[in-house]
């Protein structure tokens, strides 16, 4: 039942992640600055990812534990790809590039998330 509800938490997580990424690229696209959708998705990504992180850890203590234990560095690292991503846009003069750095930084937490799948 736990590892059920981490799993559905998984994917709802790859969701959110999705359209942050989506989101960066558009703005990228279209060279417009940041605006509430970008950060109302930014607020989710630490929520959902959070969350099933959480949950993630109510299995450890429980005595479920993953296969390999990088499962934690990638739980880790894709709860703060976005953010780290999104801090360092602001240090970018342009719209675009700050889209840019949204995207790269959800198709790298997408690919993390697409190893967690696989160290579960």
């Amino acid at each position: 039942m736990a590892k059920d509800v981490h799993l559905t938490l998984a994917i709802l997580s790859v969701l959110t992640l999705f359209a942050a990424t989506i989101e960066g690229l558009i703005r990228a696209i279209k060279s417009k600055p940041a605006g509430a959708a970008a950060g109302r998705l930014g607020i989710a990504v630490l929520v959902v990812v959070g969350i099933t992180a959480a949950a993630g850890v109510a299995l450890l203590i429980s005595g479920k534990r993953p296969h390999q234990w990088l499962h934690l560095v990638y739980a880790a690292m894709a709860f703060g790809l976005i953010p780290v991503a999104d801090n360092a846009a602001f240090a970018m003069e342009s719209p675009r590039n700050s889209g840019l750095a949204r995207f790269g930084g959800g198709v790298v937490a997408l690919l993390v998330v697409a190893r967690l799948f696989v160290t579960a």
